[in-house]
């Protein structure tokens, strides 16, 4: 059986808190019949067996889709029912055996969501045993979804809205009493015109600028970290956590340059200032945080140069996420190279590229994963690390 991507979509609650993550591949989700079924058998054996379901999912519960064929077989899944929620596809036909294998699951102990009902009535007889409905909002206007969940919920207690692309579509899911949230509203920006940015946004602007200015000195970087009190104690946290796991003691700033150099503390000084953003869901600072591991390790595997420059523009292509900004007025003030700014706001030559094929492990696009002829095993190994290596860091600090 082929290796294929595991694909990792978080689900929040309605106050963008982390509730679970879905977990899927391409062949699930276009439902290609005896494709599916293996793609569905290598999803659970990657997820329990290769990878390991605390790595891609961490403490959280994890969403996995059934196709036709294991809802009607009647041998046991040998999976932790207290992990799971077991996600009946809008597609499969409801048929006496499957509604039989669907109770049968339910016996057993499973939680089960029902996908895309609004559009598919025919679940229905599936409803008094789900757990959860999943509801596609793609399409519908917000008079039509404030008119649906309130009837839904009437007849559901646990409603997710799916396909939600907009932080307008999660305030109207929010405002209606939706419980959980599941789209890429999080990974696109909202862009604010006409106001200037608050005192916390510029303050780090002015920060990177420093940072990321090849003119400044190190005693000139050390004095301006020195000077943010809640910066230099993030970073003397970070350095003696268990992530760097170090023998020595770091007491001070001065003392992390000599450990880390340069480069590297301006690096972790960013990556600390950015999560101190106000207001933000941690969701999206470890989403900044996926994507510059991301493209640093593409780097790497490839073998090209200049790795900590993937890792700057990686962090960089989510300054609007976390500000509301739009890119280009964020990073002109920076004294980035023309290579990182074209790789920014043109995606243009391998950074920019190496931008691309992280977007699209971040959005499930399948087509376009690749980076650098690298195969998709490592392809799909990077990511897992990158998505690892920033729940370590937001745990460390």
């Amino acid at each position: 059986m082929a290796e294929i991507f595991v694909g990792r979509q978080p689900i929040y609650t309605r106050d963008l808190h982390v509730y679970a993550y879905e977990l899927m591949s391409p062949c699930i989700e276009n439902s290609c019949d005896i494709a599916a079924d293996q793609a569905t058998s290598q999803v659970i054996i990657n997820t329990f067996m290769e990878i390991g379901i605390d790595r891609l999912v961490g403490k959280k519960t994890a969403f996995i889709t059934l196709t036709e064929h294991f809802l009607q077989s009647d041998y046991e899944l040998p999976l932790p029912v207290e992990r799971l929620i077991i996600k009946i596809p809008a597609y499969a036909s409801i048929t006496d055996e499957v509604i039989a294998g669907v109770k049968r699951l339910a016996d057993s102990g499973f939680k089960l969501a029902l996908d895309n009902y609004l559009q598919h009535p025919a679940l229905q007889p599936l409803s008094s045993m789900a757990s959860v409905i999943d509801i596609n909002i793609e399409n519908l206007a917000a008079s039509d979804i404030r008119t649906h969940l309130k009837t839904l919920k009437k007849l559901h207690p646990v409603i997710l809205a799916d396909h939600v692309k907009t932080h307008e579509e999660y305030e109207v899911c929010r405002d209606a009493g939706i419980d959980y949230i599941q789209g890429y509203f999080l990974n696109r920006p909202r862009v604010i015109s006409g106001e200037s940015l608050d005192s916390n946004q510029t303050s780090i602007i002015n920060l990177l600028s420093t940072l990321h200015n090849p003119e400044m000195d190190t005693t000139t970087i050390v004095d301006v970290i020195s000077k943010d009190v809640a910066l230099s104690y993030k970073i003397l946290q970070l350095m003696n956590s268990a992530f760097f796991s170090r023998s020595t003691k770091i007491e001070s700033v001065q003392h992390a340059i000599v450990m880390l150099g340069r480069k590297q503390l301006c690096t972790w000084a960013s990556l600390l200032a950015l999560s101190g953003m106000d207001n933000k869901p941690r969701e999206q600072v470890r989403i900044s945080m996926v994507r510059a591991r991301s493209c640093e390790l593409l780097a790497e595997k490839a073998g090209l140069n200049a790795a900590d420059s993937f890792f700057t523009v990686g962090m960089f292509s989510s300054l609007n996420l976390l500000m509301d900004r739009s890119l280009q007025e964020l990073i002109e003030p920076l004294p980035l190279t023309d290579k990182m700014m074209a790789a920014l706001l043109k995606r243009e030559g391998e950074m920019g590229a190496a931008i691309n094929c992280t977007l699209a492990q971040e959005e499930g696009d399948w087509v376009n994963i690749q980076f650098a002829g690298l195969s998709p095993e490592k392809l799909s190994a990077i990511n897992i690390e990158a998505i690892n290596w920033a729940e370590d860091i937001l745990n460390s600090i």
